[in-house]
């Protein structure tokens, strides 16, 4: 049996929990290529997953993992041409991985497992991007002062710096030589909340290249064609609310809400598990 271990990035906000929680749910009432293995036990505790179905299943929004959090998720796994594997992938505060960036240290526990991972699934949410120029549109301004972009790089990097940058010391401490481009870890783009922009069959790497053009481009330029991908993700299919039900989402069940654009665009897929399917390489 194949152990494949994952390594989850993702900010504050940027969809961990729900696509966590959902990809739980599917396995269990709606498998696509990948499904729970039958008869066979989670070898961890999978309360904090079933909290977030509970929470969905009453049409709200669950609680975004605790800043000290981390759960390793463990998963018994068997895809559809009946191969076994065991997902391994932690899940824990967003501002975890803000804080790698702002003190400069990756803690040692990241580091054993960035270097082991079979693959990284990245989560940027497009939406909470900040770049200079949408910044300095907020800005409010007196008639004749002039922008000053001092103020805003005191207080934010912009986006695409700061994911090359992380991405970067992500890769020294795995120990990954980027003089050639890489090959392992595979990387999955996920888009998350992608009913927000409205892209419709629109392809995500493209969506990508007009929203973050540095990120994409140093993606691009790093990772071996074909071993990162970019998907468009909507783990919920819309908005919901932490302190109020959504009835119609609550009728319909989680598990037939949310959905999946492939690479290159086209009609979305309510298999949310296929960035992971190829991610470990069983597509």
């Amino acid at each position: 049996m194949t152990a494949h271990e994952i390594v989850l990035l993702g900010g504050p906000d940027s969809g961990k929990t729900h696509y966590a929680g959902q990809l739980y749910g599917r396995l269990q009432r709606r498998p696509g290529r990948l499904r729970l293995r039958p008869g066979e036990a989670t070898p961890t505790d999978l309360t904090a997953l079933q909290e977030v179905l509970s929470c969905l299943e009453n049409g709200r929004a669950a609680q975004h993992t605790p800043v000290s959090t981390w759960t390793e998720v463990q998963l018994p796994l068997i895809d559809n041409r009946g191969r076994l594997m065991d997902l391994s992938w932690p899940d824990y505060g967003g501002e975890a991985l803000r804080d790698v960036l702002a003190d400069r240290v990756v803690p040692p526990s990241w580091q054993a497992r960035l270097t082991a991972a079979h693959g990284w699934v990245m989560l940027i949410r497009i939406n909470s991007e900040v770049v200079f120029p949408a910044t300095l549109e907020r800005i409010p301004q007196k008639a004749d002062a002039k922008p000053s972009l001092n103020n805003v790089r005191a207080t934010t990097w912009d986006s695409n710096a700061r994911w090359v940058e992380l991405l970067q010391m992500l890769l020294h401490v795995a120990r990954i030589d980027t003089v050639q481009r890489v090959r392992r870890p595979r990387l999955a783009v996920l888009l998350s909340c992608y009913d927000e922009l409205d892209a419709g069959s629109q392809d995500p790497g493209e969506v990508l290249r007009q929203r973050l053009p540095l990120v994409s481009a140093f993606l691009a330029s790093t990772w071996s064609a074909g071993q990162m991908t970019i998907w468009g993700l909507s783990s919920l299919g819309r908005a919901l609310v932490k302190d109020a039900s959504d009835t119609d989402f609550m009728q319909d069940g989680p598990e037939y809400q949310g959905w999946i654009v492939p690479p290159g665009g086209g009609v979305s897929n309510p298999d949310l598990s296929l960035p992971l399917t190829w991610l470990l390489g069983t597509e």
